[in-house]
């Protein structure tokens, strides 16, 4: 994983919001991010839609009323320059954006020595995309791996391994922290009954293997038992308050709340419904598990 730490800015009047979470994701995959402001004329309806997923990114909306055409642009190119210029902490640029415009911004980043990266649609000006060391396709994107139960730390663990062997693997354990973080910034080991991360990691050793370790480092690869299956069942239970329920299988029960359910119409879940759903198949190494844990079930499918 490398060393960049970047500042994010999204030009919101021309890139769709329900992306941006996806673009994150994208821009974690080369380093961390410091700065995430996102600009806009937020007196206007048309951005009501963002609201919720500024929030849900701890994202800063950076307000910018249309005085002239491409207002908010202008501000963007401004702080930009300010960035490269004052925050020595800043050594990557993402600009979010499909405007050509944006190419002598682009430019004058990589002039000062910054890695400079983009994301936006295919319309995108060439001159644009060559002033970028990586420019990424909306298209392209992965579809971000929600973490929607903090408390199922085996999903999360595998998240975080996920993604940090999308650049190298084994994985270090300093990169798993990190991403561990990026991914739950209330995550710590201590919630777990473990002093550090490198003894967590140990007691899941259904999950991962430990391939290399000394004194001041350690890496790990994931159990290559771990796989994802698909199961079908029926809602036992359904608690709409409080938004979860429990799916009843074959294999035993599974847990679930109302994220975790991929049809669009969320009023459709009730008891008795049958689903598909996809979870953790550990059947190998089950004895590693606490019998009292209730597994996981995600990407549910009502049928």
């Amino acid at each position: 994983m490398t060393n960049l730490t970047f500042a994010v800015l999204v030009d919101a009047e021309n890139v769709p919001d329900n992306e941006y979470t996806a673009m994150l994701s994208e821009v974690e995959k080369f380093g961390s991010i410091a700065i995430k402001w996102v600009y806009a004329d937020w007196t206007s309806n048309h951005q009501n839609r963002w609201q919720k997923v500024l929030h849900e990114t701890a994202s800063s909306p950076k307000q910018q009323f249309h005085y002239g055409k491409d207002a908010a642009d202008h501000a963007l190119v401004m702080d930009a320059i300010e960035l490269i210029s004052k925050n020595s902490r800043i050594n990557g640029i993402c600009i979010v954006s499909s405007d050509g415009g944006f190419y002598s911004l682009a430019q004058r980043i990589r002039e000062h020595g910054l890695h400079v990266m983009a994301i936006g649609n295919k319309k995108t000006p060439e001159r644009f995309r060559k002033a970028c060391h990586n420019f990424v396709f909306l298209d392209n994107l992965d579809a971000p791996e929600e973490i929607t139960d903090k408390s199922d730390l085996d999903n999360l663990l595998i998240s975080a391994y996920k993604r940090c062997s999308i650049t190298t693997e084994p994985v270090y354990m300093g990169d798993m922290g990190a991403m561990l973080k990026s991914l739950d910034s209330s995550f710590d080991a201590r919630t777990y009954g473990q002093t550090t991360l490198k003894r967590l990691i140990k007691d899941r050793d259904h999950l991962f293997n430990i391939v290399n370790e000394t004194n001041d480092r350690c890496f790990i690869t994931l159990n290559s038992k771990i796989k994802m299956i698909e199961l079908k069942g029926n809602i036992r239970k359904w608690v709409p308050k409080q938004k979860f329920g429990f799916i009843e299988t074959e294999d035993g029960d599974f847990y679930f709340k109302e994220q975790d359910v991929d049809n669009i119409n969320k009023k459709s879940i009730s008891v008795n419904s049958n689903v598909i759903f996809s979870a953790l198949s550990l059947s190998e190494i089950e004895g590693n598990i606490d019998s009292s844990e209730c597994p996981k079930a995600k990407n549910i499918r009502i049928i």
